[in-house]
């Protein structure tokens, strides 16, 4: 990932180099010889000119090869720099999804784990006289440790029927 963002970088500094070389080369001008004056100069004339860039100076074919390669590298740092976006935002969901797997860990009572691992069996979801039954816990138990557990937000319960449906939250069944 870290190195998607320096390759992503660097190509962007090399193509920002090949645009100026390239623009020094049309005027007439030296890349080598120029004084810090001359430097500034040209920054004047860039800020003075902003208006007048236009995409012919740009796309106009040109006798070297290093022109084409500019391209290629602007092409290749904007995509490094995707991939380095994309690679930092798994890594984000996967460290999120451990760190709330490891609260969950360590703030659930055993008969909570219990009721856990059989909605985890099930697929994810259970009546809530099943969870009775499959638990060998009270309807009392079950219904406090339901309760506990939606308030923590790992469980949803909806009506249904004589019962309840207790299905895990997303978050719960991407973990397995």
């Amino acid at each position: 990932m870290v190195l998607c963002f320096i390759y992503g970088g660097i190509s962007l500094i090399v193509f920002l180099l090949q645009m100026n070389i390239s623009y020094r080369e049309e005027r007439g001008q030296s890349l080598f010889n120029s004084s810090r004056t001359e430097s500034l100069e040209f920054g004047n004339r860039l800020a003075n000119q902003s208006g007048n860039f236009s995409r012919e100076r740009f796309l106009r074919p040109q006798n070297s090869f290093a022109y084409p390669i500019g391209y290629v590298s602007l092409m290749g740092s904007i995509i490094s720099i995707l991939a380095g976006i994309s690679l930092l935002d798994i890594l984000r969901k996967k460290e999120k999804a451990k760190i709330t797997s490891d609260i969950i860990e360590t703030m659930t009572t055993p008969d909570e784990k219990t009721v856990l691992s059989e909605l985890e069996d099930a697929g994810g979801e259970l009546t809530q006289s099943d969870l009775v039954k499959k638990t060998n816990l009270s309807t009392v138990k079950v219904h406090r440790v339901i309760k506990r557990l939606e308030l923590l937000g790992i469980i949803k319960k909806y009506p249904y029927g004589m019962t309840n449906k207790i299905k895990l939250e997303k978050q719960e069944q991407d973990k397995k």
